[in-house]
């Protein structure tokens, strides 16, 4: 699928067809479009994921799972879950990433980098120096570079065919469920299925103004949109027909019935 059609096709699913599995395969691909992603902080193993598979993870802990993340309808319904989760052990790792870097030429000396420079400028720089505890910075770029792989994973079960969603949960309580350590720290909870609403959940959902998210030189000046780019936006399927399409409402009491849901 052409990617843009695929950001033009994302939706949160919230109704899956609970007895269809997922393919392995499937899985796989999503796993992998997060592990490409940028990696900016050079941490390779700060992101991370447990996968929960309806009929082979053992029903105790996904039920107790589902339980916290609140029970939602959804939840119970989706066959997987990828939980994934930030671990700040990864950091550990940071010298010989980046001495690997230099190795393959991703990091050259044209921009100043040297294993000397690795061992006198940046390991000793608070921001990364994790283990010390001067973390502040760490913990902000970790959730940021979790979020572009989990980003990529939803953009990767779009073009697989299937449905997807973000959901939270309690924290504490699924560390506790899936026995991570404590500087392992769960994220957002990724529901995978085939979907059983429309994959265009009733079409795309509003967004603020491109004028008000985006700005020209200084903050506050808006960037304008080009009209010209916005239609063939359109025509490539990123820009798409705008939620409530006219049938949804008898969609959703379909759905309804269909699961036993309050109308």
């Amino acid at each position: 699928m052409d990617f843009k059609q695929v950001v033009g096709n994302r939706r949160t699913i919230r109704y899956f067809k609970s007895w269809q599995p997922v393919e392995r395969a499937k899985i796989q691909t999503i796993l992998e479009a997060g592990r490409l992603q940028s990696q900016h902080g050079n941490a390779k193993l700060i992101r991370k994921a447990v996968v929960i598979e309806r009929g082979k993870t053992p029903d105790a802990v996904r039920d107790a799972l589902v339980e916290a993340m609140y029970n939602q309808p959804h939840v119970q319904q989706a066959p997987v879950f990828i939980v994934w989760a930030i671990d700040m052990s990864g950091w550990d790792s940071l010298r010989d990433t980046l001495k690997e870097l230099i190795d393959v030429r991703a990091l050259n000396s044209t921009h100043g980098w040297s294993k000397e420079f690795i061992e006198t400028a940046v390991i000793p720089n608070p921001d990364f120096n994790v283990m010390a505890g001067d973390n502040v910075f760490a913990e902000w770029l970790s959730a940021f570079e979790c979020g572009l792989a989990v980003g990529s994973a939803l953009l990767a079960a779009v073009d697989e065919g299937l449905g997807t969603a973000l959901v939270t949960g309690r924290r504490a309580q699924i560390r506790q469920i899936l026995d991570m350590p404590k500087f392992v720290t769960p994220t957002q909870v990724q529901l995978v299925g085939y979907p059983a609403e429309s994959p265009g959940a009733g079409g795309q959902r509003p967004s603020p103004a491109f004028e008000n998210l985006y700005f020209s030189g200084k903050w506050g000046v808006p960037l304008r949109s080009d009209p010209e780019v916005s239609a063939h936006l359109k025509a490539a399927g990123m820009l798409q027909e705008q939620a409530p399409v006219p049938w949804r409402a008898d969609e959703i009491r379909a759905l309804a019935q269909l699961f036993g849901l309050p109308e």
